[in-house]
Parts: structure tokens; sequence; C-alpha cells
């Protein structure tokens, strides 16, 4: 009984944020209230409203699209949260995604923190905000759905082993604060309380962010993707869009296989695979894809689903979590990458038939860091993921309309982040489609900024 008064407390007490425009946000919570919230119940009413049951099913033949308002290809992080926001905002809309299930989003870490100045320089006050959107996000998400999508308040911690990087990034903590992010310095007996498993008198220092937050991103977004399906939202797997329909220079629709799909608004949101679509149209997408895999350990002694995201920040930027008792490893190679890492830009494979060899090379970086963290001895390769995230030079996402193609919007250059930007990437991208312009200043996003 006192979980329903805790979860009915949540309910009334909280209204839907809106934004400049009048358009619903995500609620934001205290951390108090989310682990209150989840321990209550697992459904909550979404802040933009209540799922409309329109059809449960979640795949379609592209012959029962009915003119649809706006067609996205990629039905990953991005494209997911793209149908989202252009759903919410009432259009019609089909989600063609060219292979038999989304990709990269599968192979992702699940990561969704503040990163902005801490993590990285690049990213500022707006990423920021779109960061918070994105924790906002998932926490709702997780509240209202039925599925097990690995939810978790974990909170991060950035871990420096070296004397010389902890001092330098004490001006990006002191950023970072200003920002809005909660930033904890961690003393020996909080670094005992929150991380057990670490030699904390192994480290130069520690720096605790405990808003972040972590989920299963291919779990995630397939429960995503059940709502959407639910809310009327057209699926159409395996559709290989082969060509964009043309009035001049507009977009009218695409063209999958032998059938014409026409739509006024085409975003492509379909990660390593945008680069060459685009090319279709003589449009350079300047994201480069890589290979990236990471490795599951098998059930390791001592390790709790809640306990926080790990990155060793001057450590080969090795990340960590718990998943399913074991650890989720990943960490860089040495520049320039080794060939395995590389692929072809221009015909991108299926993740399931990238190399593994990173897997490897990582079980070896990591005893680097066992010293620090001893369970780490026994974190034997049991099972890989691979993805195929892009950058840019400049580190910061393409975003918005395609410059001198009316009715065609991209999303590229995820930075190894599109799962913590997905939400907010997802509503740029709409509000461009629908109002012609974004709630963000999205300008350093554009792709005319390449042409400079």
């Amino acid at each position: 009984m006192q979980r329903n008064r805790s979860n009915s407390k949540l309910r009334s007490s909280r209204q839907p944020n809106l934004d400049a425009t009048g358009r619903p946000t995500p609620a934001r919570f205290t951390r108090r209230e989310i682990l209150a919230g989840l321990a209550a119940a697992p459904v909550l009413v979404s802040a933009a409203g209540s799922i409309r049951k329109a059809s449960a099913a979640v795949v379609a033949d592209a012959a029962t699209v009915d003119s649809p308002d706006a067609i996205v290809i990629g039905a990953g992080a991005v494209g997911c949260n793209t149908a989202w926001h252009l759903r919410k905002r009432g259009l019609k809309v089909l989600e063609a995604q060219p292979t038999p299930a989304s990709q990269s989003t599968n192979g992702a870490a699940g990561f969704v923190a503040s990163w902005s100045v801490i993590h990285s320089g690049a990213w500022k006050k707006t990423e920021w905000e779109m960061q918070r959107y994105g924790i906002d996000f998932y926490t709702q998400l997780a509240k209202r759905t039925k599925a097990d999508i690995g939810f978790s308040l974990s909170g991060i911690a950035y871990i420096y082993a070296t004397t010389n990087r902890w001092r330098r990034v004490q001006e990006r903590i002191v950023q970072a604060r200003e920002l809005g992010t909660t930033i904890e310095v961690l003393t020996a007996a909080r670094a005992k309380e929150l991380t057990p498993f670490l030699e904390f008198e192994t480290l130069a220092g520690v720096a605790f962010d405990p808003d972040a937050i972590r989920v299963r991103a291919g779990d995630a977004i397939r429960a995503l993707a059940k709502e959407l399906a639910e809310d009327g939202v057209t699926f159409q797997y395996n559709a290989r869009v082969t060509d964009f329909l043309r009035d001049g220079d507009r977009v009218t629709g695409v063209r999958t296989g032998d059938r014409d799909i026409r739509a006024n608004k085409v975003i492509v949101t379909a990660g390593a695979w945008s680069r060459p679509l685009l090319a279709k149209l003589k449009v350079e997408c300047p994201a480069t894809p890589f290979n990236e895999t990471r490795y599951v350990t098998k059930p390791l002694p001592g390790l709790k689903p809640d306990m926080p995201l790990l990155i060793f920040s001057d450590r080969r930027g090795h990340y960590i979590r718990e998943e399913h008792g074991g650890l989720l490893i990943g960490g860089g190679d040495d520049r320039p990458l080794p060939a395995d890492r590389n692929i072809d830009v221009d015909n991108p494979p299926w993740c399931d038939k990238l190399p593994s060899d990173q897997a490897q090379r990582v079980r070896g970086y990591i005893k680097e860091i066992t010293r620090m963290m001893p369970v780490l001895a026994q974190a034997d390769v049991a099972s890989v993921r691979s993805g195929l995230p892009s950058q840019t030079k400049d580190s910061l996402f393409i975003a918005g309309p395609v410059p001198g193609v009316p009715g065609l919007f991209v999303m590229s250059g995820c930075q190894e982040a599109g799962v913590t930007h997905g939400p907010a990437l997802g509503r740029i991208l709409a509000e461009h489609a629908v109002d012609g312009k974004s709630h963000w200043d999205s300008s350093r996003f554009g792709l005319e900024r390449f042409r400079a």
C-alpha cells in the first residue's frame, strides 16, 4: 500500500513541462523521486501524454502504408526518437529500416550522462541540455514500459590514475558544475561506499556524477519502438532504400526495391549508412564510421546492477558497467586505428559481420588497470558486441535540413553518444521538419559548416 501512495504522490505532484513553444518536454525529477517512483510501479503517465493504443503491429508491409507525412530511414536510437517526436506533433510516420533490425544501437554501451566539458571539451551548454533531456527521457520510458530495459540510476565515476591528469581535470570539474552537472570529488570513505571494488589508494582521484543512468540500449529502443507501433507508427524492416523520389530539387519520398513511397518529409537517421544514402543525391556527409567492439564477461562475484558506470579517463578511456552479473567492457586503441577498426564508408557491413579483434586487445589492455580494480583479473571475454558509430572532425553532430534539398533532413556523426543524445537529436530533427527551426540553437550542427 505504501508503494501505491508513493507512486500516486509522484504522479499528482508533477505536471507536464512545457517548452517555450508550449509543447511538452520530459519531466525532471530529483534522484530521490526517481528511486521512489521506480520502486513504486513500472508504469507512469508520460509527460507528453498517455500512449494511444492505435495498432499492436510492430512490422507492416509497405502496401499498408497510406501516404505518410514523414518517412524516417533508420530505426535505431535517433530514428525511433525522431519518430516519437514527429508522432507527438500529430504526423503520420513510416519507419523504414534498411536492415532486419537496428544495427549500431544493439551494440551501444548504454551510458547516458552529462558529458559536456567533463568528458568532452567540444560539447558545451547546448549539448549539456540535450544530455539532460536524454536522461529524463529514458527515465520516463523506464517508468512507463513493462519491458526490462536495464535501467539504473547508477551515476558515473570518472577515474584518474595519474596526478598530472587529475590536476588538469580540476578546471573541467568547475566548468561542468557551472553548467549544472553535479560533480562530487570522492573521499576514500565515499569511494569505498560507492565503488568497493576499486583500490582507492592506487588512484589519483575520482569525480562522481550521481545523475547518470544506464540502459541496455537495444532493449530500450525496442521498448520505444513498441510504443510507437501502438501509437500508429508503421515499421517496415528490410526496406533497402535504393533512391530518393524528386520533384525538382525537393525530395518527395523514397524508393525501396520496386516500390515508391511518397511523403513530404524524409529524415535520414541511418547511422553509418547515412553517408552512402546522401551520396545518391551527390550530397557529401563527412561523418566517418568505424568499428567499435566491446565485450561482456561471465558473472563475477560482488557486482550489483546499480554499480556506478566507470570511465578510466586517463587509461585508454576504458568504460565499464555491470551487465547481467558480469561486466561490459570497452576501450580505445592507439591512433592510427588498427585495420580491423576501419570499414568501407561507401558500403558499410552489417554489424554482425564486423571483426571482433578489438575485444581481445581490450582484454589485454585492461591488465593496465587491474591493480586499480582487481576483479578485472577474472574479466575474460564471454561475448562480444560491435557497432558502427561515426565521428566528424569537429566532434559535433550533423543534425538538421540538408542544404539545397528541400524536404530532406539528416542526422549523422553520433560521436559514440547516439543513445544519450538520441531523444534530443530526434526532437531537433522533428522540429526542423515541422517548424523549420529547433527549440535549441542547432546552427553548429548544420551540414553546411563543412562547405566553408
